[in-house]
């Protein structure tokens, strides 16, 4: 019981640090952002070929839409 408590009142004290403003720059300069940055920059080639399929999606249904209808006419 008197673990409990005390685990409860150092987590407590943690989060209520972490809360503050200075340390929470902090975090978002030394964590988040590179955190971030370097997720984009892993993903980004997917993205973009992801993206390249999409739009040369797009264009095949438009071409085949366009070629339906004009062998309709």
């Amino acid at each position: 019981m008197l673990l409990n408590k005390f685990v409860i009142e150092v987590v407590e004290q943690f989060t209520n640090e972490i809360k503050k403003d200075p340390n929470l720059e902090i975090i978002k300069l030394n964590v988040i952002n590179p955190l971030i940055d370097y997720t984009f920059q892993r993903l980004y080639p997917y993205i973009l070929i992801t993206s390249i399929i999409f739009f040369l999606t797009f264009i095949l249904a438009v071409i085949t839409f366009l070629l339906i209808v004009k062998s309709q006419s």
